[in-house]
């Protein structure tokens, strides 16, 4: 059995040659891809080299954190098997553009992993931290429908038995983790955002996994992508122009499809603008998956389930707060988004959560 590479340092292209069939590879060199990108692992780009008629001169590779800690949650939560399964089994038919994989492998105890990916090349990024455009943001909400609407509360998602509904018993522990974390959070926290939503993460801890649950008591659950943000999408470049390519599908779920759209619009345009265009974008959203046949979705209840999600992504700042960043970049970005969706919270009074389970408002 061919070894799964645990670093960037253990891909030599006697290992490309093993598991690639793609010309034989006589080098191949590593770039490190770090600056922010997969908090969860690793991502490096391979330059290759070939003995003979050439395959593709770049890959990307995805690999395990280097970090423990980040490790090990990947490995526990099985955010590493969710990806490489999806690559196994859906990338090819999920509905919306996304690399191209040439190798996934995972160790049966969940790390390490490996997955060999298109390089889409010469596309455009956007800059989570600067925020996206208008136009950008519209062009995301409309891969969110596409995603959605092909996996709308359907017998083939609730099949896919790698990926977890939003009420798993992994993402229920998310509250004992949170509780733990609580004192840290709010000691660093307080001062630079609105009082009221620190006293909501507070209040809301004992009832998350009873928030998870009401999630799917609501029924029309779709495959959510769960980690729909901006440096996540490239535009155009070797995908083709006007090509959107999502990337990254370790936190995957079968969940609210809304829960996407209030993940990019809270934290991936700034403040002003989220406040500028929600709304609207929420309004895209609904309209496309009418268009597309979703049908007892009502705008109301879109609007609702939107502003809850912009409520549990506010309290998942708490036990997601301290994952280790892994540089610069990735501190700049967690110390950005933070706020964004804390403010979003508050701009939204989406304290009125707290009504689900008896629980008094903390409101100014």
């Amino acid at each position: 059995m061919t070894a799964i590479p645990e670093s960037p340092a253990d891909i030599t292209a006697a290992w490309c040659n093993e598991v690639l069939d793609l010309g034989r590879v006589a080098d191949v060199r590593v770039e490190d891809l770090g600056a922010g990108l997969g908090l969860l692992g690793e991502v490096v780009r391979l330059h290759l080299a070939y003995d003979g008629p050439p395959g593709p001169r770049t890959l990307i590779v995805k690999l395990q954190s280097p970090a423990a800690e980040n490790r090990f949650l990947g490995q526990v939560m099985g955010f590493y098997d969710r990806e490489v399964s999806f690559y196994r089994e859906v990338a090819a038919s999920v509905g919306v553009r996304v690399p191209a994989c040439h190798h996934a492998a995972i160790d049966p105890q969940g790390a390490p992993f490996v997955l060999v990916l298109e390089e889409i090349t010469g596309a455009r990024t956007l800059d989570q931290v600067v925020g996206a455009t208008r136009a950008d943001s519209e062009a995301v909400i409309d891969v969110a429908v596409e995603l959605h609407a092909r996996y709308w509360d359907s017998d083939e998602v609730r099949a896919l038995r790698w990926l977890p509904a939003i009420n798993d018993p992994l993402f229920l522990a998310a509250s004992d983790l949170a509780q733990q974390k609580l004192p840290a959070y709010l000691e660093h926290w307080k001062g630079k955002v609105p009082d009221a939503t620190l006293d909501f993460v507070v209040a809301l801890t004992p009832h998350y996994p009873a928030l998870l649950q009401w999630w799917v008591d609501q029924g029309q659950l779709t495959f959510a992508h769960m980690d729909f943000r901006a440096d996540n999408f490239l535009f155009g470049g070797s995908a083709g122009d006007g090509v959107v390519t999502l990337l990254d599908w370790q936190l995957s779920l079968r969940g609210a499809g809304v829960w996407d759209v209030a993940n990019f619009l809270a934290a991936s345009i700034t403040t002003e603008d989220r406040r500028s265009w929600e709304e609207d974008l929420v309004d895209r959203y609904h309209a496309g998956l009418q268009a597309a046949g979703v049908v007892g979705y009502g705008r109301d209840r879109c609007w609702r389930d939107y502003r809850y999600a912009i409520a549990q992504q506010a309290w998942s700042t708490c036990p997601m707060g301290d994952v280790h960043p892994g540089n610069e970049r990735g501190q700049l970005l967690l110390d950005t988004v933070t706020p964004r969706y804390l403010r979003a919270a508050d701009d939204l009074d989406v304290y009125e959560v707290l009504d689900l389970f008896g629980q008094p408002r903390r409101s100014p």
